[in-house]
């Protein structure tokens, strides 16, 4: 089974995608603001699903952090 983080302030945004994943079989974590993914970012992640303009920390900066210790693929919404 493959574990995404997604990354969405959005909540109703978030709700929609979160459902979506879970109904085609993927575990998903999520997050709603840039400090709760840089927390959850430390586990391994098959995909991570990244909202560009977050509350707290621009999507951009979460991405620059990830690509320091992971090669992990990102997709920007």
């Amino acid at each position: 089974m493959k574990k995404i983080l997604l990354i969405e302030d959005e909540e109703s945004l978030l709700d929609v995608l979160s459902m979506n994943l879970t109904l085609e079989g993927y575990k998903l974590e999520t997050a709603s603001t840039g400090n709760d993914a840089l927390e959850l970012i430390k586990n391994t992640y098959d995909l991570i699903i990244l909202d560009i303009m977050l509350p707290d920390v621009n999507g951009f900066d979460i991405c620059e952090m990830v690509r320091k210790d992971s090669q992990v693929p990102i997709l920007f919404i």
